[in-house]
């Protein structure tokens, strides 16, 4: 369940500014407003054998990587360090994961040491974003001036730096020279700022800020959100913008402070509701997450696509799978994109609510909507299997497997298909497979436990067996 919850917290974080440049008004002063294919009966790898390759513990915390499980991912670099430890790679993966984990100081430890052994433009780089992120503004400058000024990553954070000390033109010069897309975004922002006669200072330094966090430099948008509240203390839009800096930052309570403030200056503004709730969300309140965010959707949060998922992701943590899964309904209907809702809902109506004719409401519309998915056709197949309608599900369940013959919750499904026919031995060499294929994850977990369940059952409960040794 604790995977559950954190893989929910990063859906609910994830994607979350939806803030156009309209959003950024410049405050009012005046005013206080086929047959499926027999599996190899390879043998099973253990867990151990798994985790011990260190190419192995590289991709595993790849994967964690790419899905913001920023401690997983540490502790398998970690152990694929102290398996090869003047691993170049793995010591770079530590460091930035480090860095994105928002814990610049443990970023650096490593970067200076790598830099020993492998100098580079790169690192030198990576260095001074710790700094920055740490707002220490002035080391940064220091360090960012003392590189090679024709690379573009060091021209684009010298163009930050220029900024954050308010010397534009200089700040322009470094933007323009270099084709990072991060530069485009700012320099969109001085052309909004040059198109506006007489700016005042808190809307620049908010205009900007903005800027930053589009291109995540959350850290160095912080500085300019406290000029411009310091300058107006009841500039809304600074406040919102300040708890998302907060929020991306894992600076929880902060920003819970911020949207709070921002929320007493206008009640009503749906930006400002929605992050509360997701604030509140991450941070296991749940009951008032919804409250926010249902007021969020009543006052026209747009897209509102992304409001219901939310509340649909909240719904699913409390266990309330009947309105979960009338969210993701919503969603899929309003925006049938993202196949993950798609697989969210099958399984609710599936395994919580055991609403299989639900479930295959969900599959039909994932094939129609991702014709060219193995996921369609396996969620499709999966809602066959629980109706107990095994030729439909052999059909999709093959092709899924046509589509990606290395799905592993594919073969779960025609193993649970096979177990649920009586066909125990061919059931168990899916589960094989299945778990074969899933590194350590939910799928192989449940392979693991209907592996061990058909055992059972086959000698009279009498041993226990273990998939690994069969």
């Amino acid at each position: 369940m604790k995977k559950l919850v954190t893989t929910l917290w990063i859906l609910i974080i994830a994607g979350a500014l939806f803030i156009s440049y309209s959003f950024l008004i410049a405050p009012n002063i005046d005013n206080d407003d086929k047959q499926p294919e027999t599996p190899s009966t390879q043998q099973p790898q253990t867990p151990a054998e798994k985790n011990e390759n260190y190419s192995t513990l590289i991709r595993t915390g790849d994967d964690y990587f790419e899905n913001d499980f920023f401690t997983e991912a540490l502790a398998e670099y970690k152990k694929a360090l102290t398996r090869t430890p003047e691993s170049k790679e793995a010591l770079f993966k530590v460091a930035t994961t480090y860095l994105k984990d928002n814990k610049p100081e443990r970023a650096r430890e490593f970067l200076l040491q790598l830099r020993e052994s492998h100098p580079s433009t790169e690192i030198d780089v990576l260095i001074g974003r710790s700094y920055l992120n740490q707002r220490d503004v002035e080391q940064a400058k220091t360090h960012f001036e003392s590189l090679d000024y024709k690379d573009g990553n060091v021209k684009f954070y010298r163009g930050i730096i220029d900024i954050l000390y308010k010397k534009y033109d200089a700040a322009k010069e470094s933007l323009n020279g270099t084709e990072d897309i991060r530069a485009k975004i700012l320099l969109q922002a001085f052309a909004i700022t040059e198109s506006t006669s007489e700016p005042q200072t808190s809307y620049t330094d908010t205009l900007f800020a903005k800027a930053f966090i589009d291109a995540e430099e959350y850290e160095a948008a912080i500085p300019l959100l406290f000029n411009a509240i310091n300058s107006q203390n009841d500039y809304r839009d600074s406040w919102v913008l300040l708890g998302y800096a907060y929020l991306k930052t894992g600076k929880y309570d902060d920003a819970l402070d911020s949207f709070l403030q921002a929320k007493t200056l206008d009640p009503e503004k749906p930006e400002t509701l929605f992050f509360l709730g997701i604030t509140y969300a991450v941070q296991d309140k749940l009951d008032d997450a919804i409250f926010y965010l249902e007021k969020a959707k009543i006052a026209g949060f747009e897209p509102e696509v992304q409001v219901r998922q939310k509340l649909g992701d909240i719904h699913l943590l409390q266990e309330e799978y009947d309105k979960a899964v009338k969210e993701y309904e919503k969603v899929t209907l309003l925006n049938p994109s993202d196949i993950t809702i798609f697989t969210k809902a099958v399984w609710a109506s599936i395994e919580k609510l055991d609403k299989p004719h639900r479930a295959l409401g969900f599959g039909e519309r994932a094939v129609i909507e991702h014709p060219d998915e193995a996921m369609s056709y396996n969620l499709r197949g999966w809602s066959y299997v629980a109706m107990g309608d095994y030729d439909k599900a052999k059909a999709d369940l093959t092709r899924a497997l046509e589509l990606d013959p290395n799905l592993p919750s594919a073969y779960l499904n025609i193993g649970w298909m096979f177990e649920k026919q009586g066909e125990l031995k061919i059931a168990k060499e899916y589960y094989k497979k299945a778990y074969n294929l899933d590194d350590s994850g939910s799928i192989s977990s449940i392979a693991v436990v209907r592996f061990n369940q058909i055992t059972k059952k086959v000698i009279n409960s009498h041993f226990q067996a273990d998939i690994t040794s069969h």
